[in-house]
């Protein structure tokens, strides 16, 4: 089959070409999508092993941006944690702050925590507002 550039073999490339664009974006969709879940679970499960959220705070949903004192954005990821006043108890270090890259607000002020204050929490670049007033914290 000969194919100049007949109208039928135009209307071929040009169905080809949007097939294949088509497709291409959506495997990008679902592997940016596959990745902000991972990432997203990775904060859940940061969040579950510091033990905060363990029968102090009422939590009755896996999704960890409905859990009291959560904020996250768009994607699913934190940028919020507030848990002033909230009598948590425990050690600051428990919570894995490398887990959260986008966090941006982070108040535990009056919580009773005690430890002392992780190295990590000076690696969350997108931090703005941090609180860690009236708990027992050591260091400098």
């Amino acid at each position: 089959m000969a194919c100049g550039f007949s109208n039928t073999c135009r209307a071929v490339i040009v169905f080809i070409w949007a097939a294949l664009t088509l497709l291409i974006v959506h495997v990008a969709s679902a592997t940016n999508i596959s990745i902000h879940v991972a990432a997203s679970e990775i904060e859940r499960q940061a969040l579950l092993n510091s033990g905060w959220w363990k029968d102090r705070i009422p939590h009755n949903t896996s999704d960890h941006c409905n859990w009291v004192g959560i904020t996250c954005d768009y994607e699913g990821s934190i940028t919020h944690i507030d848990l002033d006043d909230s009598k948590i108890k425990g050690e600051l270090g428990r919570l894995n702050f490398s887990c959260f890259p986008n966090l941006q607000y982070l108040n535990l002020g009056n919580s009773n925590l005690s430890g002392s204050i992780p190295p990590q929490i000076g690696s969350l670049s997108n931090l703005k507002y941090l609180n860690l007033r009236w708990n027992n914290l050591t260091g400098e």
